[in-house]
């Protein structure tokens, strides 16, 4: 993988690489993990989304066991407004954070994101510019290094609807056997 925490402008450089012991502590599970979680609000994610994904054999701790998929909910994003919308500054900084985080995890398999923010934050400490692969709930993309990316829609907290928040998720959980299959193709 070649992180390069840009969120699309080919004249930006890539971002001062740190050491494998600076990556971003906020997170939960270990960086050794083959699936990391891009959200808009990583404390959130660890109260509602881990116990969820835990049910279906994803945990954030270094377990060794085949069966397991080894997860990590990133914290880069814990900076960003919950309530309004991200500025493009605001983006960049936590692409940059988060492709720090990203060359220390040499495990790294497929990265899911939820929502559009996260979505912006991945694609740009990739270094993929945002208008090469859209927003697509459900949908897991290879990107040009090999990485897996895929989209999910946020799960809020205080959902405008429950019809909204079932059926967000729902595709989450639809797309929980694709990341599955993708981690694990001979379990």
């Amino acid at each position: 993988m070649t992180p390069q925490a840009s969120t699309g402008s080919t004249a930006h450089s890539g971002a001062h690489l740190l050491p494998e012991t600076e990556a971003d502590p906020r997170g939960l599970g270990p960086l050794s993990a083959e699936l990391l979680i891009v959200c808009l609000d990583p404390t959130e994610a660890t109260q509602t989304l881990a116990p969820l994904l835990e049910q279906h054999a994803i945990v954030f701790t270094p377990d060794e066991n085949a069966l397991l998929i080894r997860g990590r909910i990133t914290g880069v994003t814990a900076s960003l407004p919950t309530d309004g919308i991200p500025q493009p500054d605001e983006l960049e900084t936590c692409s940059a954070a988060l492709c720090r985080e990203l060359q220390t995890m040499t495990q790294l398999r497929l990265v899911l994101v939820l929502g559009i923010s996260a979505h912006i934050t991945a694609l740009g400490a990739c270094g993929i510019p945002l208008t090469r692969l859209d927003f697509r709930p459900g949908d897991i993309t290879r990107l040009p290094d090999g990485l897996l990316l895929a989209d999910a829609c946020h799960l809020p907290s205080d959902p405008l609807s429950s019809d909204l928040l079932a059926q967000r998720k729902q595709t989450l959980l639809s797309l929980i056997p694709k990341i599955k299959a993708a981690l694990q193709p001979s379990v």
